[in-house]
């Protein structure tokens, strides 16, 4: 627990300190209507224009999810998205693909061949006043090749898709603008009754301060803390496997967005430090508690 302490207090102190920083320099704060991240937790959608249409895609060099490298250490990996805001509701649509870098090479493993997604989702988020926002979604995460790519690899036509429903809310007043979200899954497949389908959850707490540089050139700092519970990570007579559960990731980003017009071009830094045993990315000879990853990307909003 020390450790886990030290470590955030740590990320809280550098985050404090860059913002004093732009402070001092004469830095704007660009106001925020609320913390959108449709899926995966580390994707975020820019904010709709006239017709609430936003499309776009993005670029990681790791896909971090939870603790986890989902498809495999400095794999990285493309999201096209798109976004549809249901007038003034506060009702959005969505759209998200999930896709090894490797798909337009030779690189592609039949393992990443089996997580290629189409996921869908409907969110909803209400703002009071400048003190408060609370957001509630549902996802879908389909993985559409599972099926039959679990059928070559292990002879079993194993469903690997799941759901998320998604509850939290962010301090608008305070400063830092602190955010509390809770994830519940629901696994489709319980492999033949062998494993849990119910009781895996992801709690995140996040901090996150954005600047407005120049005109049409925002600058994010975002933090976060995670604990998951990764209970269908147990198989059933076998040995190899185990529930994991524990704080999963400690992570901090930096972001750079430029906006003109209807289009916007980002690309960030992201860091991930590992404090539980149950998430290292293990194999006899290595215990790699770091993580280190980039991205960009560009979206269009009408």
């Amino acid at each position: 627990m020390k450790r886990y302490m030290f470590f955030l207090a740590l990320f809280l102190t550098t985050l404090m300190v860059a913002v004093s920083a732009v402070h001092a320099q004469g830095g704007a704060v660009k106001a925020e209507k609320s913390v959108e991240v449709p899926v995966k937790e580390d994707v975020a959608a820019p904010e709709a224009k006239k017709f609430g249409f936003t499309a776009g895609v993005d670029y990681f060099s790791n896909y971090f999810w939870r603790g986890f490298d989902w498809y495999g250490e400095n794999v990285g990996v493309f999201f096209p998205y798109a976004n549809y805001e249901i007038g003034k509701t506060g009702l959005t649509l969505g759209y998200m693909g999930e896709y090894a870098a490797e798909s337009a090479g030779d690189g592609t493993t039949p393992d990443n061949k089996k997580w290629y997604g189409a996921d869908f989702g409907l969110s909803y988020t209400h703002t009071f006043g400048k003190s408060l926002t609370v957001f509630a979604k549902a996802w879908w995460f389909w993985y559409y090749k599972s099926k039959k790519q679990n059928e070559k690899l292990i002879e079993k036509n194993y469903d690997e898709s799941y759901g998320t429903g998604t509850v939290g809310f962010t301090i608008d007043a305070i400063p830092l603008k602190p955010t509390f979200i809770y994830n519940h899954d629901y696994i489709k497949d319980d492999y033949d009754n062998t494993r849990e389908t119910k009781k895996d959850y992801y709690a995140q707490f996040q901090l996150k301060h954005e600047f407005e540089m120049a005109a049409g050139t925002a600058l994010t700092l975002l933090g976060n803390v995670g604990y998951f519970n990764n209970a269908s990570a147990n198989i059933k007579n076998d040995d190899t496997t185990k529930k994991k559960k524990g704080v999963s990731d400690v992570g901090a980003m930096i972001d750079l967005a430029a906006t003109k017009g209807m289009v916007t071009f980002h690309g960030n830094i992201n860091y991930a430090y590992i404090p539980d045993k149950d998430f290292y990315q293990i194999t006899p000879e290595k215990k790699n508690k770091h993580r280190w990853w980039s991205g960009f990307g560009a979206s269009l909003a009408l």
